[in-house]
């Protein structure tokens, strides 16, 4: 079986995550270096269009390669673009990543999954801006792109196998609470269970001196051997709750 699980990634957030990551960068080396202040400038990433066009770049190339690794998981056929196993689409400003998954996905991994999502096309944006302006900066990202890779990784853990679905009865009921018998008569406990039901009625006897017991298509059959009082109990292997209890008097030939 097959389940959708969505991942949202907010654009705006991860944009506005990149230009302070890049602005407290520049704003330590001029402290740094009074003289750094080229640098600086060139490293912190603004509102200009050029800055703005390179961050987006960025970003959605950042979202496919995160795809990419994302498709390792799904519960397809394989043709990714054929089946719409996996796609993204911007939405209200947020980027929508679909997935088709195991239904023994653990949901609870959802929400840990898109922010490590999240924190993965952030790094990958950093990683790519630091690359022709400091080399040192970048491979720090590059460190950083792999953690997350890693910790996305650990987010497909399956549920345990769900137990498989047996219809046994739940409930049970006897034809009456007493019976009868004289010394080598038989009688028969008739019983009914759910429809449909696996019968596994099993019978109990108190004392087997007094009676015997055998099995026939209607139930149980209870054959008087010896003069006295006792009972035998019905019930379910697989419920130990449910059980019916039949007294069983014998009594000498009349």
């Amino acid at each position: 079986m097959i389940k959708t699980i969505t991942l949202t990634l907010v654009k705006p957030l991860i944009i506005e995550t990149v230009k302070n990551e890049t602005f407290h960068k520049g704003n330590i080396d001029k402290a740094i270096d009074p003289k750094a202040v080229t640098l600086a400038y060139q490293e912190q990433a603004g509102n200009e269009a050029y800055h703005e066009r390179i961050i987006e770049r960025g970003l959605y190339l950042a979202v496919e390669e995160l795809k990419t690794h994302l498709a390792e998981y799904l519960s397809t056929s394989g043709y990714t673009t054929a089946d719409n196993s996996i796609d993204s689409s911007d939405q209200n400003n947020n980027i929508i990543i679909r997935l088709k998954v195991s239904d023994r996905f653990n949901p609870g991994f959802t929400q840990s999954l898109a922010r490590l999502s999240s924190a993965y096309v952030e790094n990958s944006v950093l990683m790519d801006w630091w690359k022709t302006i400091n080399e040192k900066q970048s491979a720090l990202y590059a460190q950083f792109v792999e953690r997350n890779l890693a910790a996305i990784k650990r987010c497909f853990n399956k549920t345990a196998p769900t137990a498989p679905t047996i219809p046994y009865t739940q409930s049970l009921s006897v034809t009456g609470s007493a019976i009868e018998l004289e010394i080598g008569e038989v009688a028969t406990v008739t019983y009914t269970i759910d429809d449909g039901a696996i019968d596994d009625i099993e019978c109990h006897v108190d004392d087997r001196n007094l009676i015997d017991t055998g099995r026939s298509e209607e139930g149980f059959l209870i054959g008087g051997r010896q003069r006295g009082h006792t009972y035998i109990e019905l019930y379910s292997r697989h419920n130990p709750e449910l059980t019916r209890t039949v007294h069983v008097y014998i009594t000498d030939h009349s």
